[in-house]
């Protein structure tokens, strides 16, 4: 992926305040591949990541004329607005469910690397005797993909907690496993 010059970034931002068409699409052709980059990284989610690119780029249409090269390069203005519409669409997003009834929950456990059915009861059973802050750590840590600091968020408690938490969560499913 190449990033487009810095000067060019800025002539096509300027061109396309102005309402210029052709100096968009040019734009959003040299740097749609960096910023979507950013939206898989942060909605870990293909489909998702190009809503919210076409969304970022819908708001720099419309933003151009914010920008001012003076106050800062133009590729991190975008990646800026970019990023603030991947957070936008995270928060506005339900909540991943910490069920462990849910399907979703149970083929992630069954679909787990050891390919071993057993393993996947024992572990939805010792999921089962964990306290429910522990099993909802642990379901949305390993099963869902949330990082530390989304964990902490989602649970709203300090990260330095949550990760406790979770190493607790862990220790406790190996003695269950008898590991």
């Amino acid at each position: 992926m190449t990033r487009p010059s810095e000067k060019r970034v800025c002539t096509l931002l300027e061109s396309v305040a102005s309402g210029d068409r052709k100096a968009f699409r040019t734009l959003y052709d040299e740097s749609a591949p960096v910023l979507f980059a950013i939206c898989v990284r942060l909605m870990r989610d293909r489909d998702k990541a190009k809503d919210v690119l076409q969304e970022a780029m819908t708001r720099i249409w419309r933003k151009a004329h914010l920008f001012d090269a003076s106050k800062g390069n133009a590729m991190a203005w975008m990646g800026v607005v970019t990023r603030n519409c991947a957070l936008s669409q995270l928060a506005a997003a339900p909540p991943p469910s910490s069920s462990l009834e849910e399907a979703g929950v149970l083929a992630a456990v069954e679909a787990r690397p050891s390919g071993d059915p057993a393993i996947a009861v024992d572990v939805r059973k010792c999921l089962k005797e964990l306290n429910e802050k522990y099993r909802k750590c642990v379901t949305l840590i390993y099963l869902h993909g949330l990082s530390y600091e989304e964990l902490a968020t989602q649970m709203n408690a300090p990260l330095g907690s949550v990760k406790s938490w979770v190493h607790r969560a862990v220790r406790e499913l190996a003695l269950c496993m008898g590991k």
